[in-house]
């Protein structure tokens, strides 16, 4: 049976954060009903469609949003038993959850572990009360301390927490008061730490020019000094936002950038079914429309050809700390990586010292993680 990785896309929140440029709605529990319903009949027309029930085994699983845990214990239970019967999965699955504080709860925790997720991420993002309302969340910093000290979280294979820096008014030192609690838990494994990115379609965006956001140089310290405590906390940096304890990387996002087959199911997912790529509508009154008739809900579909798969693969590979394989690009592409780039440009980010290459790898230093973006739209012819 081929591998394959599942996404599902919850699109409620309790409350929209200002910054977030994700597809989210209001909970309400009817509309969440509707949506399982449709959750249901859309992986019945992807197993009429592509078989995946007969020809895939799940290795991971990915609930994310929106706020999956903004649904009632009964729903989530339900959802939980409609992916269990709907594929075959792995017996060493990494199944994950993302959570919120204010919506976790001890009863949500046990149907998970029932089900067999074996992974939870908290989106705390900050643990300054000042900071959480400043970016609309509705949760406080000693709500993400409970979190942080309930004895459940020990039953899952592994923890995670989503921290964002680079805030209004932050100085370089700032972040360490949301990290401090968070490194001091016994059972935090995993640690996304994401500079703040403002989306033109979010309230941020919409007053940009009135947020008194870090110099360049304040985030420049700021970066190196949030790396540097994770560090020395035993946390190994595999991503330019992910830090991992040994054995603890998530294998999820691993799948996405190394471009495995993917299958996003729910509004506004994304699946990537070589050579096809996907995404679905960004409504969901309209997704559970299409599904309802007998339509898989897309968006748009589009093909993934040689060379826009090196292009995918330069970006995300240069973000990445073990960066890019040049075999793997070879194997993937059909291209010899040397005779897709700019091979003057990638010599002279080697000699800069922000690119190394040691056979078959070429690695971003760790000044070269922080132009990531920047030097692959260089080498990219």
């Amino acid at each position: 049976m081929k591998p394959l990785s599942l996404y599902l896309h919850i699109p409620f929140c309790a409350k929209k954060c200002r910054y977030c440029d994700f597809y989210s709605v209001p909970y309400d529990a009817s509309l969440a009903e509707n949506y399982l319903i449709a959750l249901s009949k859309e992986i019945d027309l992807y197993n009429k469609e592509y078989r995946l029930d007969g020809s895939s085994q799940i290795q991971t699983v990915f609930i994310g949003g929106g706020t999956p845990t903004v649904l009632s214990t009964a729903e989530l239970r339900k959802l939980c038993a409609l992916l269990r019967s709907s594929f075959s999965i792995a017996p060493d699955c990494e199944w994950t959850v993302e959570c919120n504080p204010e919506s976790f709860t001890k009863d949500k925790a046990l149907v998970f572990l029932e089900a067999g997720v074996t992974r939870l991420t908290f989106g705390f993002q900050s643990l300054d009360d000042r900071e959480l309302s400043f970016l609309g969340r509705i949760h406080t910093a000693d709500r993400c301390r409970q979190v942080l000290e309930d004895p459940l979280l020990a039953k899952f294979s592994s923890i995670g927490v989503d921290l964002m820096y680079g805030l209004p008014g932050q100085a370089a030192d700032s972040p360490d008061k949301s990290l401090a609690p968070v490194l001091d838990s016994p059972y935090v494994k995993h640690i996304s730490a994401y500079e703040l990115t403002i989306a033109d379609r979010t309230p941020f965006g919409r007053r940009r020019s009135m947020l008194p956001l870090p110099s360049e140089e304040t985030m420049s310290s700021m970066t190196g000094r949030l790396w540097d405590l994770l560090a020395a906390q035993g946390f190994t940096q595999y991503e330019v936002s992910n830090f991992a304890k040994a054995g603890h990387e998530c294998r999820h996002n691993k799948a996405y950038w190394n471009h495995e087959p993917y299958l996003g199911l729910g509004c506004a997912a994304h699946s990537f079914l070589p050579p096809e790529r996907s995404a679905n509508v960004r409504d969901v009154n309209r997704y559970s429309a299409l599904v309802n008739d007998g339509r898989l809900p897309r968006e748009f579909t589009e093909t993934i050809d040689a060379e826009k798969l090196g292009m995918e693969m330069v970006f995300l590979g240069l973000r990445r700390v073990q960066g890019i394989n040049e075999v793997v690009f070879k194997e993937k592409c059909g291209i010899k990586f040397d005779k897709f780039i700019k091979k003057e440009k990638i010599e002279h980010f080697v000699g800069r010292g922000l690119l190394s290459y040691e056979k078959p790898f070429w690695k971003p230093t760790r000044k070269g993680l922080l132009m990531a973006d920047a030097i692959a739209r260089e080498i990219i012819p």
